[in-house]
């Protein structure tokens, strides 16, 4: 889903680069738009460079060609994801419930301190993870 950054607040309204109309019409049938508080969408940002960027660039450069939800538990284990991130309890098909570590939900402050943890890791393992942008990494 792509994102549009909010220009300015004119009456209690958003107003962004594009024209609304222009927006929705972008939309697929039956779409919805999320508007999200300035809060929100950095720690929505901050998700995504995890995703988007630092899981890929672990699956891309690892010589045991591990997959991308491995690196996910990995990275959640090594870099303090138990006090940092939220539980997540799935019940599976059989009737089993597991629990994993999510980023949802997860306030900008513990989201900040992850990613340092994860850079710092990135460092001492030689990683190689290029950092976010600075203003994600602020507490």
């Amino acid at each position: 889903m792509p994102t549009y950054p909010v220009k300015e607040i004119i009456d209690d309204q958003p107003t962004f680069e594009k024209p609304l109309s222009e927006i929705l019409g972008e939309c697929k049938r039956g779409g919805a738009i999320k508007v999200l508080t300035p809060l929100e969408y950095v720690t929505d940002r901050q998700r995504r460079w995890y995703k988007g960027v630092c899981l890929p660039h672990l699956v891309k450069h690892d010589e045991n060609r591990e997959s991308a939800a491995w690196w996910d538990r990995e990275v959640k284990t090594l870099c303090d994801g138990l006090n940092l991130l939220k539980p997540e309890y799935l019940c599976m098909a059989n009737g089993e419930i597991i629990s994993r570590l999510t980023t949802k939900g997860v306030g900008k402050r513990k989201m900040s301190a992850f990613i340092e943890e994860i850079l710092a890791k990135s460092v001492e393992l030689s990683w190689g993870i290029s950092p976010p942008e600075a203003d994600l990494r602020k507490k």
